[in-house]
């Protein structure tokens, strides 16, 4: 489209320039704007943004696009220095008053080092930076994750010897004793902070999980009374459930916990009250959609929590999810964090909308439940071994690559009359069972260690005795052994720290 009188000498270029499908524009050497096409009105002219371009001189033209700029004098500075510069092109990121972040391209057009025109291209790309901004922040709490994941870990071996000998210990004093008490004192800040390493887990996705389907909107329906307790006598509940069923296969519990961390965090955000909202709805997530969550397309159960408080700014937002952030004095900063891994290890997705003074609002968006989701995964090695009546004391072979807690094991089952063979690791553990010439009533092993995982070697050890009991103990899910293969088929398992009264049990159950 010319503006003003046409030119001969850029007549070849109005094809060229109509034809392109992004936005652009075509100036004379002396900056009077010449051309452009439909894609470049389309982009600026909104609300007649434009219109004194198609009545006055070309030159005028440019006020109107520099308004759409976040700062549109520096941008002004800018196209003047392009214009003089000798430069092939130039390329660069602009930001307009609107939101969008636009790609600006310059090249100028010149004939036996004669300037005559210069091209000016514009590009939304502000779908495709939100797209990237989305994997480097995947990307980062991905690796945040699997550092948090492997500490928690390591910290849940040690907390398991702390509680196991603050246990043995306990045994040793007189009822009466004061050690006593210094010594329950020890073993509750253990259990302390096995709660952290399981809110470590939970947002490193390596937290236990037990699945089942569950109607989202029966069960959020059932939340007013507990969460008005949490919420105090100034905050306003509101939630809005629909009739039909909305379904997701998730583990309940965990649900429930991310719910009652954001309205927690709600309620801090609101010290002088206001509204606590739960909005749960029944949706579709197309592929574009689907690809910026890392979700799947298809159906999708989106729970929305939402408060009227005092809002997040730019900076805050964007380190909402990292663990340990905290604005809030004597806070762990595992609120958000913890939402996030439990949602995300549930094959769903989070995000976060605030603005200072307007309040927050975070979507938890669950994949909706289908047959397809709750086909079980293959069995690896038989769950029930054949029965062989036991004579003597039970043998049981334990395989954990953490010594305090091998010590430690082998002590407590040795207390109970057990024979006890013991190993740090898969290899060791074979070697043994191929040297023991008497029976093993009992594999007890850790999941995650270097070499063979756990079950892996109990189907190597099971391939030799198939009248060999398994008992498996892990602290977290690595590559989703524990929640897949063990877990989910049923396997005995048992969750570290756990105290020796707790593993006794459960190897008896599993001995019969």
């Amino acid at each position: 489209m010319w503006i003003g009188s046409p030119s001969s000498s850029l007549a070849p270029f109005i094809p060229v320039i109509e034809h392109l499908q992004e936005a652009a524009c075509l100036e004379t050497a002396d900056g009077t704007l010449a051309v452009v096409n439909e894609a470049w009105l389309a982009l600026f002219g909104a609300a007649g943004r434009l219109s004194p371009l198609l009545e006055g001189p070309g030159a005028t033209a440019w006020a109107p696009v520099l308004s759409a700029f976040e700062d549109p004098e520096a941008l002004s500075a800018r196209v003047t220095a392009r214009r003089t510069t000798r430069v092939a092109s130039s390329h660069e990121t602009l930001a307009t008053t609107d939101g969008r972040t636009l790609e600006w391209d310059h090249s100028p057009i010149a004939i036996g080092g004669n300037v005559l025109a210069h091209l000016w291209r514009f590009r939304d790309a502000t779908h495709q930076r939100k797209l990237e901004e989305s994997v480097r922040q995947a990307q980062r709490l991905n690796t945040v994750g699997r550092l948090a994941g492997g500490i928690a870990h390591d910290f849940n071996n040690l907390l398991t010897a702390v509680v196991g000998y603050c246990d043995l210990l306990d045994t040793q004093f007189d009822h009466g004793d004061p050690r006593r008490f210094d010594l329950h004192e020890i073993r509750n800040a253990a259990i302390r902070a096995s709660s952290l390493t399981r809110q470590l887990l939970a947002f490193s996705r390596r937290q236990i999980m037990q699945p089942e389907v569950v109607d989202v909107g029966l069960m959020i329906g059932e939340m007013p009374k507990m969460l008005s307790r949490l919420m105090g006598e100034q905050v306003k509940v509101d939630i809005s459930v629909p009739d039909e069923p909305l379904e997701v296969f998730a583990d309940p519990g965990q649900i429930e916990q991310a719910i009652f961390s954001l309205a927690a965090n709600a309620r801090d955000a609101m010290p002088d009250g206001g509204t606590l909202g739960v909005d749960v709805r029944q949706g579709h997530l197309d592929i574009d959609r689907a690809r910026t969550l890392d979700m799947r397309s298809g159906p999708v159960v989106t729970v929305t929590v939402w408060d009227t408080g005092t809002g997040m700014d730019d900076a805050t937002r964007a380190s909402a999810f990292d663990p340990f952030f905290t604005t809030r004095p004597l806070a762990q900063g595992l609120g958000l964090p913890t939402v996030y891994g439990i949602v995300r290890q549930t094959g769903g997705a989070v995000t976060l909308e605030s603005v200072p003074g307007a309040g927050a609002r975070v979507d938890i968006i669950l994949p909706a439940y289908t047959d397809a989701v709750s086909e079980g995964p293959t069995s690896l090695v038989s769950v029930t071994p054949a029965v062989r009546e036991r004579v003597g004391p039970a043998v049981v072979l334990v395989v954990e690559d953490e010594a305090s807690v091998l010590r430690l094991v082998r002590r407590v089952l040795e207390s109970e009359a057990m024979v006890v063979l013991s190993a740090q690791d898969a290899e060791e553990a074979l070697l043994l069972t191929s040297q023991h010439g008497g029976v093993i009533d009992l594999l007890l092993t850790d999941v995650v260690m270097p070499g063979l995982n756990g079950l892996e070697l109990a189907q190597r050890v099971m391939a030799e005795r198939p009248h060999l009991r398994v008992l498996f103990m892990s602290g977290y899910a690595d590559h989703a052994v524990v929640q897949r293969d063990i877990i989910d088929t049923g396997r005995p398992f048992l969750q570290k720290p756990f105290a020796p009264d707790r593993l006794v049990a459960r190897v008896k159950e599993v001995l019969g």
